[in-house]
């Protein structure tokens, strides 16, 4: 019995579709998240500075240890990041920037319907002298799933790591200053 080409184009289309719908509504397509939390013993525009500064990361970043491009909505940037005993380079879009308060980028790898990546730094000024910073990472697609079990215990550690140093960054930019 042959089919016609039509009904098999047909038939594939409604595979495709069955896969696609089943994807979205499986645990795999979770969002995962990673979050950490920093007080600062510096006035937020020091913390903002230290943050925004791209090309400083090489001085005391020990996550994102290389950067580089625009702080500007819609610009791209290149950033180096230590996960473990791998560093890995991608190139995040900026997807957010509200001076003193919010820097954010998206990242992904082919589409955001297999991997993508929002990295998010909130900024709070507690009082005149103290900064909490809020990192974090939202993750989605196919490919997370699979993955997170390998990445995520060494980027939350490396998040930590960025977190300690940004904090003596900016407490001893701030003790030299006095």
């Amino acid at each position: 019995m042959k089919f016609p080409k039509t009904r098999i184009v047909f038939i594939i289309i409604l595979l495709v579709m069955v896969i696609w719908v089943s994807f979205w509504y499986s645990p795999y397509h979770q969002v995962r998240s990673v979050v950490t939390v920093v007080d600062i013993n510096a006035p937020g525009d020091r913390v903002w500075q230290v943050l925004t500064d791209l090309d400083g990361y090489r001085a005391w970043n020990p996550f994102l240890t290389s950067a580089s491009g625009a702080i500007t909505p819609g610009s791209t940037i290149t950033i180096a990041a230590k996960v473990g005993n791998r560093t890995i380079t991608f190139h995040p879009r900026i997807s957010a920037v509200e001076p003193k308060k919010k820097l954010a980028w998206v990242g992904r790898l082919l589409s955001s319907e297999f991997f993508e990546g929002n990295h998010e730094f909130e900024v709070i000024e507690l009082d005149q002298s103290r900064t909490r910073v809020i990192q974090s990472e939202h993750f989605k697609g196919m490919l997370v799933a699979a993955l997170w079990g390998r990445f995520s215990p060494a980027l939350l550690q490396g998040f930590r790591a960025m977190n300690d140093a940004l904090k003596r960054r900016c407490e001893q930019i701030v003790a030299t200053q006095r």
